[in-house]
């Protein structure tokens, strides 16, 4: 890209995993704010598409046939390409949907790499789990720098093929880098201490969910190698935010508490979203969507997270795909007067809302594309201005989910 050519003085932090991107870039990002001046995309732009308009702070002009938009966009990039970038390092997060997505990143050239996680999402691209694997830890192969979750089982073996000099593993329990955990509790948070090798501090985070503390640990990390001191990263850690759609606790009606996880959904993700939702009080709602691009090994997932839903108080379903989740969560013992399903989510959130009382929780969770349980999320909050901290509110992603809605209305 040209436009990093011109500009070799910047930094680039490539972010990938089949989980964890977007909330590991902007906890990344966070914790190096505190030294330098950083880009990083709110959203998820990770596509081949996404990345030039991340890096480019431009916005997408919605479909490939809007010819005039795109030409808009191709002028603007051109006239940004005469001045400087203004930033020292760009966190930018890169997605994978099949062999070789990863391979077409390598102009970036990253200085670090950081690889988070490799789980059975888009298995229907790839074929299989060791082709993810292989896949999403290319990225550190092609980084100067190779940072990778060791928390991850499935990366172990890879490991062991990569230089010592440029290789770094981050983790809770294991890894060259650690956020330790001394306490947690859903409703608090975390409190442990940042292990930046010979170096500790003491970090208190504010976020939902035991599996989002290795993102911190993956913030820390990069911060470290990066040459900043324990307290600007302490600063910066202490200031990471949850991610719209990623574990986002928000306020419910009837003194209710959702925890809004919508953006998207793949089994292992699933699991660790309902575990955090048993650790909290109270009556304890699901409203849950189906899991895309599963492949042939669908119903073996779709069976394993019925069976995870059994100790629910209500089960409540969202489209076509999300009702195989209902025969194994009968089987497991989740009653019939426990689950209900339906075709929409934003029938699945009127009927939630009606029910609510103080002390609820509502775990909000499925795959994005065709589903939308932030919709469903939308009709549970105690105030409707909180729509805005929801994902997927852009006017493209309105326009492209009333289509969605439309068009699934006329094929009934």
């Amino acid at each position: 890209m040209r436009y990093l050519k011109k500009n070799p003085q910047v930094m680039i932090v490539g972010v990938t995993g089949s989980v964890g991107k977007t909330t590991t870039k902007l906890a990344i990002a966070k914790v190096l704010e505190q030294r330098f001046k950083v880009l990083a995309h709110p959203g998820n732009y990770n596509s081949e598409t996404g990345v030039p308009l991340a890096i480019f702070e431009l916005e997408s002009p919605g479909s490939f046939f809007n010819l005039k938009g795109w030409m808009g966009v191709v002028w603007e990039m051109n006239r940004r390409l005469k001045k400087p970038l203004r930033y020292d390092v760009i966190v930018q997060e890169l997605g994978a949907g099949r062999r070789g997505d990863i391979g077409y990143f390598s102009f970036l050239k990253p200085r670090i790499g950081v690889v988070t996680a490799a789980k059975p999402a888009h298995l229907k691209g790839f074929g299989s789990i060791e082709a993810i694997v292989d896949e999403k830890f290319s990225l550190g192969e092609l980084s100067q720098i190779a940072l990778v979750n060791a928390e991850e089982e499935r990366f172990a073996s890879k490991l062991a093929t990569m230089a010592a000099s440029k290789l770094h593993t981050y983790g809770t329990s294991k890894g060259d880098y650690r956020y330790s955990i001394r306490s947690y509790s859903a409703a608090d948070g975390f409190e442990g201490t940042l292990v930046l090798g010979k170096r500790e501090v003491d970090a208190s985070v504010r976020m939902v969910g035991r599996h989002l503390a290795e993102a911190v640990a993956a913030a820390a990390a990069v911060g470290e190698l990066l040459g900043m001191t324990p307290d600007e990263i302490k600063a910066g850690v202490e200031r990471i935010q949850p991610v719209p759609g990623r574990m986002n606790s928000l306020e419910g009606q009837n003194g209710s508490l959702i925890l809004d996880d919508s953006y998207n959904a793949s089994p292992e993700a699933m699991i660790a979203a309902l575990d955090t939702l048993h650790e909290l009080p109270g009556r304890k709602i699901a409203i849950l969507g189906g899991m895309n691009d599963l492949g042939s090994d669908g119903e073996k997932y779709y069976r394993q997270l019925g069976g995870h839903c059994a100790r629910l108080d209500l089960l409540v379903t969202v489209a076509k795909l999300a009702r195989q989740y209902v025969e194994p969560a009968r089987a497991a013992g989740l009653g019939d007067d426990k689950i209900k399903c339906f075709d929409t989510p934003h029938e699945a959130g009127e009927f939630v809302a009606g029910l609510l009382k103080n002390g609820d929780t509502v775990l909000v969770k499925g795959s994005q594309e065709g589903i939308f349980c932030e919709e469903a999320t939308a009709k549970l909050l105690a105030n409707p201005a909180d729509t805005v901290r929801l994902v997927r509110q852009s006017p493209e992603w309105k326009s492209r989910k009333a289509h969605a809605f439309n068009t699934r209305r006329q094929g009934t």
